[in-house]
């Protein structure tokens, strides 16, 4: 497999960022080179193509992990909030970007993420995935 990410210190030197924390199962690393302060990066060590593949040990602890950095992450950094993302598309391993945000960063935030002028979808077609997500939650 050929996966940048697995490859920590390559992954750290090309996009410039340090390794802060790590336990067996997961890592933190903060860029040196974002507009925000204490952009981070929190990444289970072992290979794990996409958060629809998590599984295991890291699925078992993610819930107390992302709470315990972005808490440290927002106290350290004094932020307001702190945003997490994971997108995908572009890297084929599980990595959650952190983004501690305060009032007049560089972060747009919240609406940012649509594009302008966004309408919601039609009520029947998001009901709809509604109650499929709910039956099949609970089943």
């Amino acid at each position: 497999m050929d996966c940048l990410i697995c490859d920590h210190a390559a992954v750290d030197r090309e996009f410039q960022r340090v390794e802060v924390w790590r336990d067996g199962l997961w890592r933190l690393t903060t860029s040196l080179i974002a507009p925000v302060p204490g952009f981070s990066y929190l990444e289970p060590l072992r290979h794990i193509s996409h958060i629809t593949d998590l599984d295991g040990p890291e699925a078992d602890t993610l819930g107390a992990v992302l709470a315990r950095v972005t808490a440290t992450l927002k106290d350290v950094t004094r932020a307001d909030l702190v945003y997490v993302n994971v997108f995908g598309e572009r890297v084929a391993h599980l990595h959650f970007n952190i983004a501690p945000h305060r009032e007049g960063d560089a972060l747009t935030g919240g609406p940012g993420l649509l594009r302008e002028g966004a309408e919601p979808l039609p009520e029947q077609v998001l009901t709809d995935i509604a109650d499929r997500v709910r039956d099949q939650l609970g089943r």
